[in-house]
This record gives C-alpha cells, structure tokens and sequence, in this order.
C-alpha cells in the first residue's frame, strides 16, 4: 500500500457528542485525583494502606492518550502538506506549556521549604536532575536498561525530588514521537531530515520497546496502544455511519465488567496488569460506543466536567509537591486531617492557577513551534541528507 493510497483510505475522524465529552473529561479529573489520594497516602501514612488507585490512574491515563493521540493522527493525516511537525509541535507544546513552570516551581519549593527526601536514592535535586527533567530525561529507558546490567550509574536523572509523577510525562512523549514517525514517516511516507531523524528516533524508541515490556508501569506502551486500537476502531464506527452501537455497548461493557471481576477474585487487582488493564479499557470504550449517540447532557454536569478536566494536568503535575510542602509545615502543629484538607485544597487552587497562567495557552505555544519544527523537520526538495523511512513508490497495490 502506497502513501496516495493511504491518504484516500484515511479515515476523518467525527465530532465526540457532547455526552462522550463529558464523559472523557470525567475520566480525566477522576484519574488526576485518584493519583493525588494514592500520594496522599504515601505521604500522611507512608504506604501502610493500601491503595491501587494511583496505578489504575496511571494507566487510564495511557489509555486515554492512546485514543485520543491516535483519532488527532488520523485528522491529521487527512491535511494538506507536511503532517509531522505540526503534530509533533501540537503534542509538544501540550506536554512543556504547564510543565516548565511546575517544575520551576516545585525546584523553587524544594529549595525555600521542603527540608525531605522523596523518590529514589540517587540525587534528585541540583542542577544535575533539574535539567535532566527539563529535557524528559528522568528515568530513560536507557539508565534501567545500564542498571539492569548492573552497570553504577550515580548520574542516573530521576524526577526532581518531589516530582514523582513525572516520571510518567517523559514516557508519553518519547510514546509520541516514536508513533509520530512510524504513523507519519513510514505509513504515510513524509521525509524528514536525517539529522533530526536519527537522534529522536535514538531518544525515542527505546523508551517505546523498554515500557512494553518493563519500566515502572510494566507496560505502559502497550497499554497505550490498546487506547490506539480503541481510537481506530471508535473512528472507523463513527465514520460508518453504524447506529447499531447500543447492544455494542451494552455486550462489551457486560464481557469487561465480568472479566475484571473474574480476573480480580482470581489474582488480586493490579491496576498495570496487561490483563487487567485490556479489560477495563474494554469497559470503558464500551461505554463510550454506547455514549456516541446521546448529543447532550446536561449543560451543569457538561460544565462541571469540563471544568474539573481542564486542570488535571495541571494538578497531576503539581500536587505531590504541595501535598508534602503542607505536610512539612503543618505536621506539628496541626492533626492529620486539617493537614490532608488544606493540601487538597491548596493542590487544586495552585493547579487552577498554573492552568489559568500556562496550561491553557498551549495552543499559542503549538502556534508558534509549528514553523520552527516545520524549518528544522521538512527537507528541501532535492536536498542531500533527507531521509524518508521508506522507499517511495507508485507500482505498489493496496
């Protein structure tokens, strides 16, 4: 199959109804603030109860990625002209809008009032790690892989000290510029320069094979890409026209829910099993299908989730820090529960703020990176050292 013949079969990806909106957007505030209780508990009871939901976030989170990163692929693909740099600059601003300003802060907070350790052994605060994160390089798969081969790497970057979810945020974009080349420069057969091709397939791809198989998550890659098979499949109904997604629904919710308790009473609830995560990723996509043909709901639960899912990223990044900025001024001089509820609270007051200030102008940013990534990625015609991952070719048949 030929990239012309590909670019006629692509598939343009329809408006979510408002009820899937909502829907998704509930997924995600839900999500950000299970991950928020599970540092909460790590923090006010070091651990000692146990809790599974940081990890179920975690991975609701790849699966949401997945879906919606493979349907922008897809309207991508149906534009004019190069595709690539405007979909690594869209991916690239939404990642760096919110987060070099939470980690400035969260540097600025470790050095004026956090006195404690948090994270792995290695050091994680300094010049050293703070540009380590700046540049997604906390916890490369190629450290794991050197430490796995018992190899000291006392250099080794980690997240910086009490940014402990970023660990997560370097894996969704090394995810996203390896699906970027593969979608774009092998599938669709668009040239890139070898300069930049080759370093940022060397940066990305290990962390790719690496999370399939290992990494904290287990296998959070290809947790991402059953919410890419998701995305696909979703696009291809809705592009049908099938209206026949009701009894859909209702036999993939039922199929999943029956599994995953099944799974559950079987082996324990482990919210980065593959196994486990295939079955919620088929409830929740089920309900989803069964969403597509409700138009609205409500116009206050609509704004409400919209409302609470516009600063989850935000205050996924942030509110570990402020979680433990709270505890260490309050914990002798306040009980535990006005030391949880003022962090809460300040968590979300502070996440809003750095979503009112950064977050929500990313698409300015992406705006102003498209051209940049568009002069350093696009070749010149008939320019030496272009490279296109695969040959072109206009004999080939579908």
């Amino acid at each position: 199959m030929n990239a012309n013949t590909l670019e006629r079969r692509a598939t343009s990806v329809p408006a979510l109804s408002g009820a899937s909106s909502a829907y998704l957007d509930a997924l995600r505030a839900i999500a950000a603030n299970l991950v928020l209780v599970s540092h909460i508990v790590l923090i006010h009871y070091n651990g000692s109860i146990r809790y599974g939901g940081g990890s179920i976030a975690v991975s609701l989170f790849f699966l949401l990625s997945g879906f919606l990163i493979t349907q922008s692929m897809l309207n991508w693909q149906k534009r004019p002209g190069p595709r690539l740099p405007g979909f690594l600059a869209d991916r690239v601003a939404r990642i760096i809008t919110p987060y070099v300003p939470a980690l400035l802060l969260i540097t600025a907070a470790n050095v004026l009032f956090i006195t404690t350790k948090w994270g792995a052994p290695e050091i994680n605060t300094g010049v050293r790690p703070f540009v380590g994160n700046l540049l997604m390089l906390q916890d490369h798969s190629a450290f794991q892989f050197l430490e796995m081969l018992r190899f000291d790497i006392p250099w080794r970057i980690r997240p910086y000290n009490t940014a402990e979810p970023f660990w997560t945020v370097s894996i969704e974009l090394w995810i996203y510029v390896s699906v970027g080349l593969f979608f774009f420069c092998v599938l669709c057969r668009e040239p890139v320069r070898r300069r930049y091709l080759w370093p940022l397939v060397a940066l990305s791809l290990p962390v790719v094979i690496w999370n399939a198989a290992a990494g904290g998550g287990k296998s959070l890659t290809l947790i991402w890409l059953l919410g890419a098979v998701a995305g696909c499949t979703l696009a291809r109904l809705s592009s049908n026209g099938d209206r026949r997604t009701g009894w859909m629904a209702f036999w993939l919710v039922t199929f999943g829910a029956s599994g995953l308790v099944g799974r559950a009473a079987k082996v324990g609830f482990d919210g980065y099993d593959l196994q486990t995560v295939a079955l919620i990723a088929i409830v929740v996509f089920g309900v989803l299908i069964g969403l597509a043909n409700v138009r609205s709901v409500p116009p206050l639960l609509e704004r409400a989730c919209r409302f609470c899912a516009s600063y989850s990223y935000s205050l996924y990044l942030i509110h570990n820090t402020v979680l433990i900025v709270v505890w260490e001024l309050t914990r002798d001089i306040a009980p535990r529960w006005a030391s949880i509820l003022s962090g809460v609270l300040l968590s979300h007051v502070v996440a809003y703020l750095l979503y009112l200030a950064f977050e929500r102008h990313y698409r300015h940013v992406a705006r102003w990176l498209r051209p940049r990534f568009e002069r350093a990625l696009v070749p010149k015609r008939a320019e030496p050292g272009v490279a296109s991952a695969l040959p072109a070719t206009s004999t080939s048949r579908p």
